[in-house]
């Protein structure tokens, strides 16, 4: 989501990512990903749960789990610690204004990512 801030602003869409890690990992979270915007983090896991996001073995072990491992390896990065929860998968949404949710989506395995023209299409 770091190289396509422009793509959200160009529709007049505030990105916003929403981690459940301490504070104290946002600063690495922003080396690791290059990403400056508006950035949370929910250690309660209140937010999570309310989605009501995927959590699970099977969601760590997978063919497209393993080809964005081998994916991020060959573009240098290479993960050397594990912190949080790896079972948990993540999820994106374009909500707004008020209370109206446009697009949602749950990852379904490590390595999931939401199409991101999908998500562009939504914020139209």
């Amino acid at each position: 989501m770091a190289k396509q801030v422009e793509a959200f602003e160009k529709r007049n869409v505030q990105l916003v990512v929403i981690g459940n890690g301490a504070p104290n990992f946002i600063q690495a979270f922003r080396e690791d990903t290059g990403y400056r915007g508006a950035l949370y983090t929910d250690p309660t896991l209140n937010t999570y749960k309310l989605l009501n996001l995927k959590r699970s073995m099977g969601s760590l072990i997978g063919l497209k789990s393993l080809k964005e491992g081998i994916r991020a390896a060959a573009s240098g990065y290479l993960q050397t610690s594990i912190q949080g929860d790896t079972l948990q998968q993540g999820g994106a949404l374009v909500a707004g204004p008020g209370d109206t949710l446009h697009y949602f989506y749950r990852n379904k395995e490590a390595g999931d990512h939401p199409p991101l023209k999908e998500m562009l299409n939504a914020c139209d």
